[in-house]
């Protein structure tokens, strides 16, 4: 499963989603409703910074 990073500027971290995973808690992530979780810069791919992630906004 790939996973997808963005910045979340509300938190100003990186996050990550995995679409189409169902998580342990019953929650699935799709495009209209994406569960992001927290990562750290190093875990992107190389050759992405995180000013080449788009910013979303991530609710607690």
């Amino acid at each position: 499963m790939e996973r997808i990073y963005a910045w979340d500027h509300r938190h100003e971290q990186v996050v990550y989603r995995i679409p189409g995973h169902t998580h342990k808690d019953g929650r699935e992530d799709s495009d209209l409703s994406p569960v992001w979780l927290p990562a750290s810069p190093e875990e992107l791919p190389s050759g992405v910074a995180v000013d080449d992630l788009r910013k979303v906004d991530v609710d607690d």
